[in-house]
């Protein structure tokens, strides 16, 4: 498909936006988000979804030829947000006007939805402008075909960036600074900020943040009414210990919280299907405000926010309310704390922490033997913790908890301590320890403590 930037006489309503103007899709969702415009549609026909979401980017100065600029553009806004090697197809490249038009296209496929991404980037006059359209479905293709035929630029309008800078992936909601999970799409909605895994909404996981509101009450009580608005008409997928959990801690800015997380099931309109979501409700509280996040995972899609540090938990441990102190627990209370037999939970490989009074420990990994296991329980159960030895020593400074192993050299971690109740069945101590490995690079444990 040829695209030609045109300058017809247009009879619906124009609008403009940066160096252009355009016909907006009727009926389509309409997003503005940190300077990028976006429409989006979807249908569902027996069974199969079709979409098309078309991407305005700002306008910034260039002196590239007008291959390098779409060279450029499909790195920045194909490769990087897509994870896809695909190489563009291109077809002939296209003069009007003094504006010089290069567009490509290549099938992306991301855990089994194959789309159509088509760039369109227009050089001239000292600037370049580019148009990303996702498209998966033949539903659509008009539509598109109608958008870019009525779209236009103004070689006399000024240019939004002086340089292609690429966006910093620390964003802040005006109170709020936090790190995006990695690969994912910013959309700023009229009362929210959403992150996406995919650049549509219409699945993969969400991540929503609100701004501060007023608050006075338990938390515990907020976050479970928050949850139940969110899910009018849903059901819960479990019972038991799972039917929900409960956490609650502080920040590592010190703030409280408290989280509502379950897995949800709601009965399609047929009768038959459900649709399948896990959902989060997250309350942070400072002064008399509260900062509230939602999570949506696993929308009919494998999710992954768990097992990657990148997604949700590194997005966690960077949220910070901006220009508000917070006090520390003290260094007493939290070694008092750390005391216990605690097991790793959420992975593969079963690990174990013995922490003694005295500051000595013991690891206890997946491949120990049966006899080492036994011998250090016996040591720390039934011996004087004072007298306990384990592997080394440890200590606590702040938010760093430090091992000194015999005979080797001191490693660091970052932890933090939360409270998680499964299902109503009481309250249970959790430990994250936060560290970087050459090779696994970084990523969050997370251990429950033994009932004493």
């Amino acid at each position: 498909m040829t695209v030609v930037i045109s300058n017809l006489s247009l009879q619906a309503q124009t609008e403009n936006f940066d160096i252009a103007s355009f016909v907006a899709p009727k009926g389509w969702q309409r997003i503005d988000t940190n300077g990028v415009l976006a429409f989006i549609d979807s249908k569902t026909s027996n069974g199969l979804t079709s979409f098309c979401q078309i991407y305005l980017f700002p306008s910034y100065q260039s002196s590239n030829t007008p291959e390098k600029n779409f060279e450029t553009e499909w790195n920045n806004k194909v490769v990087r947000t897509s994870n896809s090697n695909a190489k563009p197809v291109k077809d002939p490249t296209v003069t009007d006007s003094g504006w010089t038009v290069v567009t490509g296209h290549a099938n992306i496929t991301r855990q089994g939805v194959t789309y159509t991404c088509m760039l369109v980037n227009a050089s001239g006059f000292g600037k370049t402008m580019s148009i990303m359209i996702n498209l998966a479905g033949q539903e659509y293709v008009a539509s598109v075909e109608r958008f870019l035929n009525d779209f236009d630029l103004n070689k006399n309008s000024t240019a939004m960036n002086s340089s292609n800078n690429t966006k910093n992936e620390n964003e802040s909601l005006n109170d709020y600074s936090y790190q995006q999970p990695e690969g994912w799409q910013i959309y700023r909605t009229n009362n929210a900020i959403v992150l996406s895994q995919y650049q549509t909404m219409e699945y993969g996981c969400l991540v929503t943040i609100y701004p501060p509101q007023s608050f006075s009450g338990d938390l515990e009580t907020a976050v479970k009414n928050i949850f139940s608005q969110r899910y009018p008409g849903w059901e819960y997928r479990s019972t038991g210990e799972n039917h929900d959990h409960l956490s609650k801690g502080y920040t590592p800015q010190g703030l409280e919280y408290c989280m509502m997380e379950a897995d949800m099931k709601k009965v399609r309109p047929d009768g038959y299907y459900y649709d399948y979501e896990d959902g989060a409700v997250w309350v942070i509280k400072f002064g008399n405000q509260v900062a509230v996040v939602t999570g949506q995972h696993n929308r009919n899609m494998a999710c992954f926010c768990q097992q990657r540090y990148d997604y949700w938990r590194r997005f966690f441990n960077s949220f910070t309310v901006n220009n508000f102190h917070a006090s520390k627990n003290s260094e007493a209370e939290v070694s008092k704390r750390i005391v216990g037999d605690w097991m790793s939970i959420g992975g593969s490989a079963l690990n174990e922490y013995l922490f003694a009074a005295n500051g000595n420990y013991q690891y206890i990994g997946a491949y120990a033997t049966t006899t080492k296991t036994t011998d250090a329980y016996y040591e720390y159960t039934h011996i004087n913790t004072s007298s306990f030895k384990g592997d080394g020593s440890y200590s606590i400074k702040g938010n760093q908890l430090t091992f000194k192993k015999y005979g080797q050299k001191e490693e660091q971690v970052q932890f933090r301590f939360e409270k998680v109740n499964h299902g109503g069945t009481g309250w249970k101590d959790r430990l994250y320890m936060l560290t970087t490995d050459p090779t696994l690079g970084t990523f969050e444990v997370c251990y429950e403590k033994k009932a004493e």
